[in-house]
This record gives structure tokens, C-alpha cells and sequence, in this order.
């Protein structure tokens, strides 16, 4: 089984959902991380859906730990969530952020939680 498909079963087993949206979640969820660590200076926040891609990923500890060692300098990435949630846009303008970048984001996904963002506490070190 490849890491992709473990990740989309580790989705499709704790959430209700098709595979077609976990594999959009995770995808999601791996660019923001990958925005976020390639842009530790840029306060960025995903919404709930994202969220749950991004969670799969710390919860799966060695594709975390794989993650940080490769592409984050081998420095571990905290995630450090706020308890209320962001309703300023955040999410949007991580979005409109990511694909200045040059990622291809799915709109629908990043719209429906527009509003909505769960961030990461900025003034924790080296958060996402």
C-alpha cells in the first residue's frame, strides 16, 4: 500500500466520507503544510474540512515526524490550535496565499470553510 492510499484509509476509516473527498481533504491538507513550512514568516490557517487532512497527518506520527525531517530542516512542527476558532477570512486569504504560490488549491474546499479557520498559534515556534 502506498503512503497516499494509507493516508486516504486512515480518512475514510475515522470519517464519514467517499474516497474521491479524502483524497481532496489530504491533498488540500499536504499543500498547506508544504505552504506552511516553505513559509514559516506567513500566518496561515485552514478550515474545518482541510483541518481534518492536516490532523491525519500529525496523527499518523512517522509520516509527521517523515515531514518535518525532509522538508522541514529535520526541526519537528508543532501544531499548536487556537480554541475559538478565526471568522476574519483566513482561510480565504491562505488560499488566495497558497496559489500565489504556485499550489493548486480546490476552491469548493477552501470556500465552504471561507470563514471559518482553525490557525495555528503564530507565537508558538515553528507551528503551522
Amino acid at each position: 500500500m502506498s503512503l497516499w492510499d494509507r493516508e486516504v484509509s486512515l480518512l475514510l476509516r475515522d470519517h464519514t466520507m467517499v474516497r474521491d473527498m479524502a483524497e481532496r481533504i489530504l491533498g488540500n491538507a499536504v499543500t498547506y503544510v508544504m505552504g506552511s513550512i516553505e513559509n514559516p514568516d506567513v500566518h496561515l490557517g485552514v478550515g474545518k474540512l482541510v483541518d481534518i487532512g492536516v490532523h491525519q497527518l500529525i496523527l499518523d506520527t512517522p509520516v509527521w515526524w517523515g515531514i518535518c525531517r525532509l522538508y522541514n530542516g529535520g526541526r519537528f512542527k508543532h501544531h499548536a490550535p487556537f480554541i475559538e476558532r478565526r471568522r476574519d477570512g483566513l482561510c480565504l486569504r491562505t488560499g488566495d496565499f497558497l496559489r500565489s504560490q504556485g499550489w493548486a488549491i480546490d476552491e469548493e474546499l477552501w470556500a465552504i470553510d471561507g470563514t471559518d479557520c482553525s490557525p495555528c498559534d503564530d507565537k508558538v515556534p515553528d507551528s503551522h
